[in-house]
């Protein structure tokens, strides 16, 4: 694309960072929209897999959640420094410490937002790899979401802009949710 190109020749971008709910499609729409502005991408839960040489759910179960909010912390220190980049980060790391006000300082903060019933059947497909929601009967599922939605809610909507994902259904909806992230953003 040439006019990213040309956007970001002589300057560098600080980093946006997409936020929400679990099963929301961060990482999705995080690669599509790093590719869109050609810039760099990273997942923190695979920036944290990476570093322990471990998944997700083996760290909750070998550490603990709090242990795992600490290294989750560690890494997004290490990673706010990041020019030209995009970052997608798990679901509740906002709600810890004051990583919310980190990343809003830092750079652009987009929270993915989509209803309860929405994320609770997204959740319900990848259930066995989300160590908070593995085993989980989908009236399970549905009651988490509902219980841990407004909670985080409070973190997630004072992101810098709330976009829309609850139709994100084919690659299509997703190319027109990274268009529209382009067009809020003004780039």
């Amino acid at each position: 694309m040439m006019w990213v190109e040309f956007l970001f020749r002589d300057q560098r971008m600080r980093p946006i960072f997409i936020i929400g709910f679990s099963g929301v499609g961060k990482t999705t729409i995080g690669h599509r929209l790093a590719n869109a502005l050609e810039l760099d991408f990273i997942d923190t839960d695979t920036f944290l897999q990476a570093r322990y040489h471990s998944t997700i759910s083996q760290m909750f179960a070998a550490c603990g959640i709090e242990k795992f909010r600490k290294r989750e912390r560690a890494a997004l220190i290490e990673l706010v420094h990041r020019q030209d980049t995009v970052i997608s980060t798990g679901g509740g790391l906002v709600t810890h410490e004051d990583n919310l006000d980190l990343l809003l300082r830092a750079g652009t903060v987009l929270y993915l937002s989509a209803s309860p019933e929405v994320l609770a059947e997204r959740l319900y497909l990848v259930r066995e790899t989300r160590p908070l929601v593995a085993g989980k009967s989908r009236e399970e599922l549905s009651a988490y979401v509902r219980d841990t939605l407004p909670t985080r809610e409070q973190y997630y909507t004072r992101a810098h802009h709330t976009i829309d994902a609850d139709t994100m259904v084919t690659p299509e909806d997703e190319q027109a949710i990274v268009r529209e992230i382009i067009r809020v953003l003004q780039l």
